[in-house]
């Protein structure tokens, strides 16, 4: 990520009264939250969720006024704000911990009250950015999708940061009374850089503005990359300082192998998600962009195919169906066609192309992907960033499966996975029963597209990732 400049979430918005002195390390095994000055202890609560996944974080707390206080005396009010602050794992000069202020978007009791219990309460927050979504008439003339994006950062009193250097779509960006969210979410849609790249844009939990040439993450090459790892919890004593618990250059994968658990890069629980059918039902296989160019005084009509990695030995998830080489299945049949009216002189080139581009592009790639769950925090993983991840199979009947010699004439499959066992699978690791198989299909790169901070009591502090991909590994 190329990062032009940082602005913490210590402005305005921020109660600094209330959280002047530095949370304790306790804070990375349960979340300190403060809800307009109150604090929810650590035995009253019950939940909180801080998501990352949207254009913008959001948190659900739900917890117990057990003495009534909260009721009584720190009732929020319009505009009052949620503090959340979770420590960072480690050394805290690597990764900063994570402070946001948020909105109260709804309180509402769920349980208890009428004097026989206490009050327990559902708290829903957003992330408070002073004037994001005011309604202006304003412009960037004659600059870039990139360079507008920085501007309206700078006044937001964001960080901005992105995976590209510029973009190439120069062009005067007028917002017509919207919000700035929106107009925000409009630059992006238009933005344009060539015809294999398309992007999306969102608010980290770090205040930074961020653009993302999606597809630079997928069509990315080369081994795993050195990261830090973290054993779980570490650090976890009230008041600690340093980097107990922390190790440098260790390889940046997940994996649900045993011999993993404690540590941060363990994966607890996987599950696959499949939004194929949906997605190709409303969006189709291709998309037709077609317009009016107003200068070239023609009726222009042209397709977006979602792009893909075509990499050898690899099957694609997201285009149907592949039988003995042929396309089987409605693939070349279900096309869409959207009208975008005209396109003139005020906008750049690629204007209405780049809309299908990147909307068709954003949509495939939600086809098919996991949900992955670790038991600890690890700080190192942020979203739209590339993950290895590694699952094994310990269970006799799917390890037989996987191993199977004969099991080639499934429909549909190229080949099965039939390394005997003892001999390494990815990465090295043995597939030995003992250590447990290598799912074949499964393990690969994946790209993170969002992250969860989770609590559930009695604790710890969880992550839960969103991971996409669009081409498996054949197997049985």
């Amino acid at each position: 990520m190329i990062e032009i400049f940082d602005v913490e979430s210590g402005t305005d918005n921020s109660d600094g009264g209330t959280i002047k002195e530095k949370p304790s390390k306790i804070s990375s095994v349960i979340p300190l939250v403060r809800i307009n000055g109150y604090e929810v202890q650590g035995d009253r609560l019950e939940y909180f969720c801080l998501k990352n996944m949207a254009f913008y974080p959001t948190c659900r707390i739900i917890f117990d006024d057990l003495d009534g206080m909260f009721t009584a005396r720190f009732y929020p009010k319009d505009g009052d704000l949620i503090q959340v602050n979770i420590r960072s794992q480690g050394d805290e000069s690597t990764f900063k911990p994570v402070r946001i202020d948020f909105t109260v978007v709804d309180i509402k009791p769920v349980g208890g009250g009428g004097g026989q219990s206490a009050n327990k309460y559902i708290v829903i927050g957003r992330m408070y950015v002073p004037n994001l979504f005011t309604e202006n008439v304003e412009y960037e003339e004659e600059v870039t999708s990139f360079d507008a994006l920085l501007n309206i950062a700078e006044r937001l009193q964001l960080g901005y940061a992105s995976n590209v250097e510029e973009t190439a779509d120069p062009m005067t960006w007028t917002n017509p009374n919207d919000t700035t969210e929106t107009w925000i979410q409009d630059i992006v849609a238009n933005s344009y850089l060539n015809d294999e790249s398309f992007f999306t844009s969102y608010i980290d939990p770090y205040y930074y503005l961020t653009l993302v040439d999606v597809n630079k993450l997928f069509s990315q090459e080369g081994a795993i990359e050195a990261s830090q790892t973290f054993s779980q919890n570490a650090g976890d004593t009230m008041g600690a300082e340093g980097a107990d618990g922390q190790e440098d250059e260790f390889p940046n994968y997940l994996s649900n192998m045993i011999q993993m658990q404690g540590g941060a890069r363990y994966i607890s629980k996987h599950q696959m998600i499949n939004k194929s059918g949906e997605i190709s039902k409303a969006n189709g296989y291709k998309r037709y962009t077609q317009y009016w160019d107003l200068n070239a005084k023609e009726w222009v009509s042209e397709f977006v195919d979602p792009l893909t990695n075509d990499t050898p030995g690899m099957i694609p998830a997201t285009k149907g169906r592949i039988i003995d080489g042929e396309v089987e299945g409605p693939r070349n049949d279900q096309v869409k066609y959207k009208y975008l009216g005209t396109q003139g002189d005020n906008v750049h080139p690629e204007f209405q192309y780049s809309t299908v581009l990147n909307y068709q592009n954003n949509a495939e790639i939600n086809k098919i992907g996991m949900t992955i769950e670790l038991d600890a925090v690890n700080p190192a993983l942020v979203r739209y960033s590339r993950i290895y991840c590694q699952i094994l199979e310990y269970g006799s009947p799917v390890q037989n499966t996987l191993l199977a010699p004969d099991n080639d004439e499934i429909d549909g499959e190229q080949a099965p996975q039939t390394r005997p066992e003892g001999e390494e699978g990815n990465d090295g690791q043995t597939s030995g029963n003992q250590n447990g198989v290598v799912n074949e299909y499964l393990t690969g790169f994946y790209v993170i597209a969002g992250v969860e901070w989770l609590w559930t009591k009695p604790g710890p502090l969880r992550m839960r990732l969103k991971l996409q991909r669009r081409e498996f590994t054949p197997s049985t």
